[in-house]
């Protein structure tokens, strides 16, 4: 019964003790860390996946950044922004046809490349900047690259 005492407490101390500190995500290239974003709901991540038409008359654009480092990048379209890419994210946008300029904004520089949205066009972007470089790129990516991109991150929150 004196056991019984003793170990009670014990146990109850060991419940309040504090979990064990998590292990810091793994390093990309050269020690560089990755960048975190707020994440899109599951519903949304899965729903962008199946890579569904554009609404009547309008175009769609993917924006994807598929490296393990570096930091977090704004995706403007024609002054509009899209949102934050995380190492590893997505987004997807839809526009009206036309004449486009899809720029990336990173820490102090920023990358541009002018583009025309056909009605019913789905095209994909990689945005990226590696450790090192001193300005983040845009380029348009085969669609096969852009669907694998997309199926292998997750969508970045895009608050409009």
């Amino acid at each position: 019964m004196r056991t019984t005492y003793i170990i009670a407490p014990m146990l109850l101390l060991a419940a309040c003790a504090p979990p064990p500190p998590s292990s810091p995500p793994p390093p990309g290239p050269i020690g560089a860390a990755p960048s975190f974003v707020a994440m899109a709901p599951p519903v949304q991540d899965a729903n962008g996946k199946q890579f569904a038409p554009p609404p009547a008359g309008m175009g769609a654009l993917y924006f994807f950044n598929p490296t393990s480092a570096g930091p977090a990048l704004k995706v403007v379209v024609n002054g509009r922004e899209v949102g934050l890419l995380g190492t590893q994210t997505w987004m997807r946008a839809e526009f009206a046809p036309g004449e486009r300029a899809v720029r990336c904004w990173g820490a102090d520089s920023s990358s541009a490349l002018p583009v025309y949205l056909a009605p019913g066009e789905i095209r994909f972007f990689d945005i990226e900047m590696n450790p090192g470089q001193p300005t983040c790129s845009v380029r348009e990516a085969p669609p096969d690259q852009g669907r694998s991109a997309v199926l292998m991150g997750g969508r970045a929150f895009q608050g409009q």
